[in-house]
């Protein structure tokens, strides 16, 4: 389902990334990734410096949050996040001289550091990993439980309404490439496969770090769901068992990668991440972040401290022109509606919208009227309004499955496993039923 036009063009109009202003104050959540949150480890009052850790997670894994600017706790607030939910933060005044910003850090070779540094150096950084946007997971507990053979980079974002990964794919290819080689040797693996889009990044560009257990899936990244993690594993194993390998490499043999959900997945977002904490030594203070919409004066690529709100990134690029409607955070088909300007950036922002009423339909849900456009457009075949039915209205539906009645719990947990998380069914529902969501929390509750 192609959805938006070629981005080519459009990424013709940036030239590079720029440094937001600094911010007065930043607001920083105590919760920076899926479903977990951190404790405050500073108190009122308290002087802290640029990558200060601020608060810790007390359960397995090495979770924690930094201060993205040297100055003084003024208090430990409540806000509400990108992601719709209501976290503790620290919120900081901006006060004292930088540790990292304005110096020049030199990059730290490869052959420097053993795969326990690289892993160090990682948690302690806190990179959350944004390959799923709705989902973001940290990337130290990742590799720490990592039982898979394949690491597997994304070059464009899976919401083919962003291009924050575009971006970052066409400024910073090559730091990119480095921190491939850290994970891969954090991992203790060599296998590597690239998500890529050959109209937007030539393969040529991969020579330097081509190896034998490099291979490629080049797909169109405007055709959703082509990004997300079942159907990048479906298509590239088709292609495998077809003999249709995506390159062959430098001795003139295919590859034998095959996918699974064990694999490692990351975009290019959290690529960068990586390079910025491994070679230089950063914490995950900072963002890139894709600043759009009808309502600004301009859009831009912006490297933006974590906890700077909304508003004051409008303020630097000139204000609004229009009145917004939404303020939709990490692409149309993927991502959340923003409650408010005053809303901070965290680690798992990539994108900002802010678009006017024309631009937006109505969000009010109504009943459902049996349409079957749910169906019609689910490639999994998942029934999301029966499902949705079902939990909302305590129904007991007599469903069969190949013409044999089968335990409704059984059928809901088989149907639930297959959906892919595209959104598409709440797209095409005129209704608005939030059918997703529902989705999503019954694979919670079934836990597949």
């Amino acid at each position: 389902m192609i959805l938006f036009a070629e981005k080519a063009d459009e990424l013709k109009n940036y030239t590079c990334s720029q440094n937001a202003f600094l911010p007065h104050h930043v607001t920083i959540p105590l919760s920076q990734e899926y479903n977990t949150s951190c404790n405050p480890l500073v108190r009122t009052g308290e002087l802290v410096t640029e990558g200060q850790i601020i608060a810790a997670s007390d359960k397995p894994g090495k979770i924690s949050v930094h201060a993205s600017i040297p100055g003084v706790v003024e208090e430990i607030v409540e806000c509400q996040c990108p992601n719709g939910k209501t976290e503790k933060a620290v919120k900081i005044r901006l006060q004292g001289s930088f540790d990292f910003l304005g110096r020049q850090i030199p990059s730290r070779p490869i052959d420097t550091l053993s795969a326990q540094e690289i892993q160090e150096h990682i948690f302690d950084s806190g990179i959350i990993n944004t390959f799923n946007v709705k989902k973001p997971v940290n990337l130290g507990n990742q590799i720490n439980n990592f039982s898979g053979q394949t690491l597997v980079i994304r070059l464009f974002d899976d919401d083919p309404s962003c291009i924050t990964d575009r971006l970052l794919t066409k400024f910073y290819f090559e730091r990119m490439m480095k921190a491939c080689g850290y994970l891969l040797k954090a991992l203790g693996r060599n296998n590597i496969v690239f998500i890529y889009n050959s109209k937007l990044t030539p393969k040529t560009l991969f020579d330097p770090w081509m190896t034998e257990t490099t291979d490629f899936l080049d797909v169109n990244s405007n055709e959703y769901p082509a990004g997300l993690e079942a159907k990048i594993i479906d298509a590239f194993n088709k292609n495998v068992k077809a003999g249709k390998a995506s390159k062959r490499n430098k001795t003139n043999k295919n590859t034998d990668i095959v996918l699974t959900k064990k694999d490692l997945f990351i975009d290019a977002s959290t690529l960068y991440e990586v390079y910025k904490c491994v070679a230089k030594k950063i914490p995950s203070i900072n963002r890139l972040v894709h600043v759009s919409g009808n309502c600004l004066k301009s859009s831009c690529f912006l490297n933006i401290k974590i906890g700077t709100t909304i508003r004051d990134i409008i303020s630097q690029i000139g204000g609004m022109i229009k009145t917004p409607k939404m303020i939709i955070i990490n692409g149309r088909l993927r991502g959340s509606n923003a409650a408010s300007l005053d809303m901070p950036i965290t680690r798992y922002v990539k994108s900002i919208s802010i678009v006017s009423g024309k631009n937006t339909c109505d969000s009010k849900i109504y009943d459902c009227i049996n349409c079957g456009n749910c169906r019609a457009v689910c490639k999994q075949n998942v029934f999301p309004d029966v499902i949705y039915n079902h939990v909302t209205n305590f129904n007991i539906y007599s469903l069969e499955n190949n013409g044999k009645n089968q335990d409704v719990e059984e059928l809901l947990k088989t149907l639930v496993a297959k959906c892919v998380d595209c959104g598409t069914c709440n797209m095409a529902c005129p209704s608005r039923l939030p059918l997703t969501q529902i989705i999503n929390m019954l694979r919670d509750d079934y836990n597949v």
